[in-house]
């Protein structure tokens, strides 16, 4: 009988010793290491249990007992160790919990050793006829098996949370988990309750059962191969908002992203949505299957928008038993998504721009030929008619429309950024300080100008600049009304970066740097959205007796000089209008041109046949 019970001890110690191999080979598995030590405590325990079998004294018996607690008290709490490390529970990895946790075990050997002494471990040991040896329990051994039981349930109690926790295809291993360490509780229970034959402990046999159930979960389903991460810790581990909620809109859960969204880790279980997220007051968020929509919330003054889905939880019992609302972050994608769309809406302007100068210088260099040979002629038939003739008149009308149409011409010409004036070291304040005297007196007779500004020195051509500032300052003062209209004029100095001039009306090859800027602000009626859009394109206006040339050729003349342009404008408010130029260089003499900053050349008209 003793000689089969060694015989299953030793096919238990092995079989432990094997499954030790497999899992030190695999040091990724967590609680490996306390893993290795339950196994090689219980195959010692083993070893042990069977050599008592062999020999038949007392003094013999009670040595190899002994030994055997080494591996009996240690056990416990090394299956409590990988237990807690199987189930990601972070206690166990704190040094001063490991003492507490092995105080009762050290002392068990201890108080087993010197049993002779106190005899609170076997007060008495019996050895019958037929060999078998009955123990006494004393005090201390009560202490310990009890701690011992408390250390097994509780490792199983974590891994049957685990089991919870995890997806279905994992639940095999847990469950063998589960089996294999209270099979060896429930025999030594049933040997210390009596409910077995005297002196017969099947303690040993559960151990081989235990061993089988971990070789058949290591090869069967791939135990410390695969280990699973619970749910709720990937969940919580998600960037997205996720929260369950029941058909009444009240919160069952939340994960971490959440809590964080919401602002709070108190309590709210059952709490509505909308009194955790009230920013959700103005999102749809009708109960329905496959629901998106946009929510958009200012957190820290920066508005962030979230992508907003609502999918049914469905059980056995009821359909739809609870709704997963899921909010992501999608703020970078829509910024990126619009930075995306502004490139391309400012490369096509820019084209467009590109392909309405090109037309613009053609059209104004062969409409110039045209006037040329009008203009000439009429002046040779004035010099023909004496000046009683009534054909004078006639004549002089000719040249009028002629000097007319030039002027278009000339517009035309700095629309397409072509400058034909001459260039020189002018102080942009100056000039427009004279400009300020005229207008007064003239286009802006009904309204107040108040000019703010500063001396800035660039290189133009002085001409153009005038038509410039007084082009947009005539604008400003026909848009304005008595007696509260006032037009207000700024002019200083900032610095622009590449990047800021992408998002301007500037050339390409416009460089960052400093630049002079003049700015027309007026509080008349303003402009709309779709009106603001097309202010520069050529021949566009709202006046009655307007041509729509005026803002197309400052544009030009802008762009021309390198600089840059913008516009705003709120209906009811105002409108404002900014102008940039490059500041002079002063260690360059004046009067140098910037070719790179010429936008491209109307073809030269055909030679006539």
């Amino acid at each position: 009988m003793f000689t089969l019970t060694s015989i299953a001890l030793f096919v238990s110690a092995g079989l432990a010793g094997w499954v030790a191999i497999l899992v030190q080979r695999r040091p990724s598995t967590p609680g490996a290491r306390p893993l290795v030590g339950l196994l090689a405590a219980v195959a010692w325990w083993c070893v042990a249990g069977a050599c008592d079998g062999f020999v038949n004294t007392a003094e013999q018996k009670i040595f190899w007992a002994k030994l055997q607690y080494l591996g009996i008290t240690s056990a416990p709490p090394l299956w409590l160790q990988f237990a807690g490390a199987y189930a990601g529970v972070s206690w166990f990895r704190d040094r001063r919990h490991l003492i507490a946790l092995w105080f009762i075990p050290v002392t068990t050997v201890f108080v087993a050793a010197t049993n002779e002494w106190h005899l609170a471990m076997w007060p008495t040991v019996t050895i019958r006829a037929d060999g078998a040896t009955i123990y006494g329990h004393g005090w201390w051994f009560w202490t310990a098996i009890s701690l011992a039981y408390v250390y097994v349930l509780a490792g199983a109690l974590l891994v049957a949370r685990t089991l919870r926790r995890s997806p279905p295809p994992f639940r095999a291993q847990h469950h063998a988990l589960i089996a294999a360490s209270l099979l060896p509780l429930l025999g030594n229970a049933f040997y210390i309750s009596g409910l077995t034959a005297e002196g017969i402990d099947p303690t040993p046999y559960a151990f081989t059962l235990s061993a089988l159930l971990f070789t058949w979960a290591v090869y069967r389903h791939n135990l410390f191969d695969l280990v699973p991460v619970a749910r709720d810790m990937v969940v919580d581990s998600l960037s997205d908002a996720v929260i369950v909620i029941d058909p009444s809109r009240r919160v069952l859960d939340m994960n971490a992203a959440a809590r964080a969204l919401a602002g709070r880790e108190g309590p709210w279980l059952g709490l509505t949505i909308e009194s955790l997220l009230p920013f959700l007051d103005q999102t749809v968020l009708a109960l329905t299957h496959g629901v998106e929509s946009t929510a958009v919330v200012d957190v820290g003054g920066v508005p962030t928008h979230f992508e907003v889905r609502l999918v049914p939880v469905r059980t056995e019992m009821r359909a739809d038993a609870a709704w997963l609302l899921l909010l992501r972050d999608v703020t970078a994608q829509r910024r990126a998504a619009d930075e995306r769309d502004a490139m391309a809406a400012r490369m096509q302007e820019q084209q467009r721009r590109e392909s309405l100068s090109v037309l613009a210088g053609g059209l104004a260099h062969d409409f110039n030929n045209l006037l040329a040979s009008i203009i000439g002629n009429a002046d040779l038939l004035m010099l023909r008619l004496s000046p009683s003739s009534e054909m004078g008149t006639s004549v002089g009308a000719i040249l009028l429309g002629a000097q007319r149409a030039a002027d278009l011409v000339d517009k035309m010409l700095a629309y397409a950024g072509e400058r034909h004036g001459s260039t020189s070291r002018i102080d942009l304040d100056h000039l427009v300080r004279d400009l300020l005297d005229l207008l007064q007196t003239s286009a802006a007779r009904h309204c107040t100008l108040h000019y703010e500004g500063t001396p800035a020195i660039i290189d133009a051509d002085a001409t153009q600049i005038r038509q410039v500032v007084m082009n947009l300052i005539i604008n400003a003062a026909e848009a304005v009304e008595e007696p509260l209209g006032a037009v207000r004029i700024r002019l200083g100095v900032e610095r622009l970066s590449r990047r800021r001039l992408s998002e301007l009306s500037a050339p390409a090859a416009a460089v960052q740097g400093n630049f002079a800027y003049v700015e027309v602000h007026d509080n008349g009626h303003g402009m709309d959205g779709e009106t603001l859009q097309r202010i520069f394109d050529p021949f566009f206006t709202t006046k009655a007796s307007g041509h729509g040339l005026g803002l197309a050729a400052v544009q030009g003349i802008v762009r021309g000089h390198g600089g840059a342009m913008y516009a705003s404008s709120t209906p009811g408010v105002g409108t404002t209008f900014r102008c940039w130029f490059p500041l002079a260089d002063m260690n360059q003499a004046p009067g140098v041109a910037h070719p790179e900053l010429e936008p491209p050349k109307a073809p030269e008209p055909a030679a006539e046949t």
